[in-house]
């Protein structure tokens, strides 16, 4: 197993800079399951799932499987957007405690700034409460909820997820406990680079989700590993352009967590090498001008809503 580097949280836990994700279609909570199994076997210690995957269960059942201490191990959830509102918090928190069969997670997270409306705490609610509320509810006020579960101790570290600078720059200046982590998607077309700056100066760490660029998602035109760059460096230091893609992560500080539900992925993914900074700068500059993103709610939610303030 190679050695994976951590960075220490704000919150004083050491997060794995490699770890695995968990999203996935109507299929995902047996495939997970069985992925869950084979990267706890392979050396992977961060795992990442959330209420909304409906992956917790299995991700929880793979853990107490295993041989591996739960304390080893570094768990991410996050809160969906029907339960901004501060009486749903803990509620819906509790269910994914449930879900895990465990008495804390590592991290939680606001999965996303924007809130839905509320219309029950099942899955099937879920996909029914897909309306953006009218009153959106205060990113402050969800957060004093999130800072309860803190001083509770049932989650060490909390954080957001798909939040901008003004987003980030608002919660500060409010928050008692500031966020550990802000996962964001990441990928060398969409370096974010204004970002990443920001939140190590604010000492947030970034974790990059669809690292690879979401390769065959929505049939999306990004296709990194395609590229004769990525190729060139994967030859100079004998990787995969998926493990050059990684580490690129890695090396700029951020954690990485692709999502693979392939045996033999799984443990390439978990691989780790120093590079060049003029080759981290090279990746970086693919994107730099004309960035692109994959999950976009102006393409992807039934109602638009620009997140990002970009449209």
């Amino acid at each position: 197993m190679d050695f994976i580097p951590s960075v220490k949280l704000n919150s004083g836990y050491n997060l794995p800079l490699i770890g695995l994700g968990t999203f996935g279609g109507n299929d995902a909570p047996e495939k997970v399951y069985h992925a869950s199994k084979c990267a706890l076997e392979c050396g992977y210690r961060h795992f990442d799932t959330a209420y909304m995957y409906e992956t917790e269960e299995a991700l929880g059942k793979a853990v107490r499987e295993s041989n591996v201490d739960r304390k080893e191990v570094f768990i991410t959830s996050k809160l969906w957007q029907n339960f901004h509102e501060p009486q749903h918090v803990r509620p819906v928190f509790d269910r994914s405690l449930q879900n895990l069969g465990m008495n804390y997670v590592d991290l939680y997270l606001i999965h996303w700034p924007t809130s839905f409306d509320f219309h029950g705490y099942e899955p099937k609610d879920l996909d029914e409460g897909i309306r953006v509320s009218a009153k959106q509810v205060p990113h402050i006020d969800t957060w004093r909820e999130m800072e309860k579960l803190v001083k509770d101790g049932v989650a060490r570290s909390i954080g957001v997820s798909n939040f901008t600078i003004p987003m980030l720059e608002k919660l500060l200046s409010e928050c008692e406990v500031p966020p550990a982590v802000n996962q964001v998607e990441l990928h060398p077309c969409l370096p974010q680079q204004d970002l990443l700056d920001y939140c190590k100066s604010k000492n947030i760490v970034l974790t990059a989700f669809s690292p690879l660029g979401n390769p065959g998602y929505r049939s999306n035109t990004i296709k990194t590993v395609d590229e004769p760059l990525i190729k060139d460096i994967g030859l100079k230091y004998d990787k995969t352009p998926v493990q050059v893609l990684l580490n690129w992560g890695v090396n700029r500080g951020y954690s990485v967590i692709p999502k693979s539900v392939t045996p033999s992925r799984i443990k390439d993914n978990l691989t780790y090498f120093k590079m060049d900074e003029k080759d981290i700068r090279a990746i970086t500059e693919l994107g730099l001008k004309t960035p692109l993103r994959t999950c976009d709610p102006m393409v992807l939610w039934k109602e638009k809503v620009d997140v990002f303030g970009v449209n």
